[in-house]
């Protein structure tokens, strides 16, 4: 289960993931954003170089404002915790921002939870979210 104090207002949720190659152990822990918008979780190429994680070939998508993108389906071996661990396909891009998105295919494996504690000088807002399954995508 992952847990995290946000500070009010906030706009954007970035999480700490850890991306492992199934096949060797090798591990890197990233920081992603939470993008209920994206479809699949995508991760810059820059971010993963030397983790060497399964390829299953190139995918075609298209952007929304209708680029057409390719990208490389990876297999990796995907955890927020210890306890919440997935093996799930990636997709590597070519980005010069180096953000990583957490998107749908693995937010939807996911319980959520969300609370506010006000006290006299702070209004404080927690997020917790923790995978209900480990189901290969």
């Amino acid at each position: 289960m992952l847990r995290l104090k946000l500070n009010a207002p906030y706009e954007q949720v970035y999480v700490y993931i850890s991306l492992e190659n199934p096949l060797t152990g090798q591990k890197r822990t990233i920081d992603a954003k939470i993008d209920t918008g994206a479809a699949v979780t995508v991760i810059p190429k820059s971010v993963i170089e030397g983790l060497e994680l399964p390829s299953l070939g190139n995918c075609s998508f298209t952007m929304v404002d209708g680029t057409p993108l390719e990208m490389e389906a990876q297999m990796c071996r995907l955890s927020f915790s210890d306890e919440d661990t997935i093996d799930t396909l990636i997709y590597v891009c070519n980005s010069e921002s180096g953000v990583a998105l957490l998107g749908m295919d693995v937010l939807r494996l996911c319980n959520f939870a969300q609370w506010h504690e006000w006290s006299c000088d702070e209004h404080s807002v927690y997020f917790e979210m923790e995978l209900t399954s480990e189901d290969v995508m």
